[in-house]
């Protein structure tokens, strides 16, 4: 038998390799391998990833099966590891560790409720004692605050008295005192995460890593490869899907907490699977294995002005991406990651298909790539070569110096096909975004109008206007626009619908001849205003990307600075 190093460097190498001898290959590591005890952190982290790939990315039956026997024993090699071996493993996500992380309310609330016996304060790496002793002042009984301080209980004696001999963990007394706090939902949120609580979570079975999957009863085997750059990848953005369907609550809820599980085992959070909206989630099934859905915004949290959808990517059933699609006036900014395990796959055809779900249901003409994607601020994008991933399949900078700085590093790739660009010119590459224009697109994305922009706009009419009364300037934001687009009893309306057009007023507002559109264009405007707070946020998306005046007069006054 073979060292175990030898064994799974073997292993990986032949993984994304789909010859017949390649999967005969995998057959005899993966029977060896079974039998093999392997001893180093290094060593079974590397088999774990490879493990993870090949479940995404099966040959046939035969290595599907061994491929999940090896999973289910994962947390067993784990636990025969030595405490210092095991120790190395911490924040992997694999079966059988822990790890820590800063998670925001949203998400400990989750945690807390889904998995109470595994999931503590991390006491001994908090180096917060200040702050937390600043937030308990908030959370207590007035009465109760000089008890917080040293020359009392001091903070960590007062937790264990406050529980009143109910079996609570720290972490759940605190989420309850945030819960019973008279504040704002979105201050509880700021207030919980300016603590920095490092949460700690032991990792079982399917809430790791390891295990992550949904049930998918049709797996799709490579017998004839991986799709990498062999398709036209605007062509398949445009091919049209043959559903993409409103899914069933259950359904819903199920990829909501997949989504959520797979962030937080690999220490990420998203706003959308933070607050997701359960009644707001479109799946798609483009073949392949792939499962795409589509995840919006409780009406609560949806963005100021753009339609806000996250995605979640399954291949047969294994998480393998995930990221988000801001649209304004048919412009997406679309944030894209593919874990890290299954880029050496169909990274490129997955991207391809969550555009083909956003094109047919979101409608955009162009996408664009921010600079944090590219590599801006961000050493993983930079030395995973985003900038050339998105290029290859079309995308362009915007800036002409940086336009022609990737010509010239092009040039010189074709010239050596083993040149690579250093990481000083990859961040310089990375300090502009890139566009792709869909058929139907403008040819001057680079005038697209911004949320940023028009949220500047708002802040210099509130100046002005009001003095920085943002309190006179809703008020009177929301009875001018009422007015104007012949709208009395809006307060009649339900709740989130009202909310939507009190914070909509104030762009709407910006508008000085408002009163005197065309009775179709105004009709037009109330609708968008009360479908950004309707069930979905898909009909808000649409309508405002077809109000052409709309566009066109906040565009104008972004020009002229207003």
């Amino acid at each position: 038998m073979r060292l175990p190093r030898a064994l799974v460097e073997a292993l990986i190498a032949a993984a994304p390799r789909f010859s017949s001898e390649d999967r005969k290959e995998k057959l005899r590591l993966l029977d060896e391998l079974a039998e093999c005890s392997i001893t180093q952190p290094d060593q079974l982290l590397s088999f774990h990833e490879t493990l993870c790939f090949l479940r995404a990315y099966p040959d046939d039956p035969a290595v599907l099966t061994r491929v999940d026997r090896a999973l289910a024993a994962f947390a067993a090699r784990v636990e025969r590891l030595t405490p210092v071996a095991r120790a190395e493993l911490h924040d992997s996500g694999i079966a059988g560790t822990t790890l820590d992380y800063p998670f925001g309310l949203p998400m400990t609330r989750w945690l807390a409720s889904r998995f109470p016996q595994d999931v503590e304060v991390a006491w001994r790496k908090f180096e917060g004692a200040e702050r937390i002793d600043e937030a308990l002042s908030f959370l207590v009984a007035r009465a109760e605050d000089d008890a917080l301080s040293e020359g009392g209980l001091g903070w960590r004696k007062w937790l264990n008295v406050a529980k009143g001999g109910r079996r609570l963990t720290d972490l759940r007394l605190l989420l309850e005192l945030v819960e019973q706090a008279a504040l704002p939902e979105e201050a509880r949120d700021w207030l919980f995460e300016s603590l920095e609580l490092p949460i700690q979570w032991r990792l079982r079975g399917a809430t790791s890593r390891t295990l992550a999957r949904l049930p998918w009863p049709r797996p799709f085997f490579h017998r004839d490869g991986v799709k990498r750059g062999d398709f036209s990848f605007v062509r398949e953005v445009e091919r049209p899907l043959s559903s993409i369907r409103r899914a069933p609550r259950g359904l819903a809820e199920s990829l909501i907490e997949s989504a959520r599980a797979s962030l937080a085992t690999r220490l990420r959070e998203l706003h959308a699977f933070s607050h997701p909206n359960p009644d707001d989630v479109l799946v798609a099934e483009p073949g392949r294995g792939l499962r795409i859905a589509l995840i919006g915004l409780s009406p609560k949290f949806r963005l100021p002005l753009e339609g806000y959808y996250a995605f979640y990517v399954l291949k047969n059933g294994v998480p393998v991406s995930y990221g988000g699609g801001w649209e304004l006036f048919g412009t997406l900014e679309l944030g894209l990651n593919i874990f890290e395990s299954f880029r050496q796959g169909e990274s490129a055809f997955i991207f391809s298909q969550v555009l083909r779900a956003y094109r047919q249901t979101l409608g955009m003409r162009t996408v664009v790539v921010d600079p944090y994607q590219l590599g801006r601020d961000n050493l993983e994008a930079l030395k995973s070569g985003a900038f050339y991933f998105y290029h290859r399949l079309g995308f362009r900078p915007r800036d002409r110096a940086i336009l022609r700085l990737s010509e010239g590093e092009r040039g010189k790739i074709a010239r050596n096909p083993s040149y690579r660009s250093p990481l000083s010119v990859l961040r310089r590459l990375a300090e502009a975004e890139m566009y792709l224009t869909l058929p139907g697109g403008g040819r001057e994305p680079e005038k697209r109008l911004r949320a940023s922009q028009v949220s500047a706009l708002v802040t210099r009419r509130i100046a002005r206007e009001f003095g920085g009364d943002r309190r006179a300037a809703v008020r009177g934001a929301v009875a001018r626009v009422a007015r104007a687009l012949g709208v009395p009893r809006w307060r009649t309306w339900p709740e989130d619908e009202r909310r939507a057009f009190e914070s909509l007023s104030l762009v709407a507002a910006l508008i000085l001849d408002l009163e005197r559109w065309p009775r179709a264009d105004r009709r037009d405007l109330v609708r968008i205003l009360r479908a950004k707070g309707g069930v979905s946020e898909l009909p808000y998306v649409r309508l405002l990307h077809a109000h052409r005046r709309l566009r066109l007069t906040l565009r104008a006054l972004m020009e002229a600075g207003a």
